[in-house]
């Protein structure tokens, strides 16, 4: 029978545990811009919310073109996927390591 320091360290581990899948069950990734030496706060240029269930919202700014279509800045566009790409190989990499400890 587990000794009452035993019981109160793996519900430590445990609590740990669920606030880790909470706070990974939804990735936010959010882009900022900033004018060149302005001391204004950075301008919000690009969201992304990433589910853990695969549901995700891309939130993206446009312009309209000379024909009124819209179009995305692909230089921040392309800044953005790369930020959502490294948050989404990070949140894997932790993720691997917490099943490698619970899981040897």
């Amino acid at each position: 029978m587990a000794t009452p320091e035993i019981k109160e360290a793996l519900k430590n581990v445990a609590d740990e545990v669920a606030k880790y899948v909470k706070d990974a069950a939804t990735l936010t990734v959010e882009t900022q811009t900033v004018e060149v030496g302005k001391t204004e706060k950075p301008t919000l240029a690009a969201r992304s919310v990433i589910k853990l269930d695969g549901d995700n919202t891309t939130t993206l700014p446009t312009s309209k073109n000379e024909a009124g279509k819209a179009e995305v800045d692909p230089v921040i566009y392309d800044i953005h996927m790369q930020n959502v790409q490294a948050a989404i190989d990070y949140r894997s990499k932790i993720i691997q390591a917490v099943i490698e400890v619970l899981l040897p």
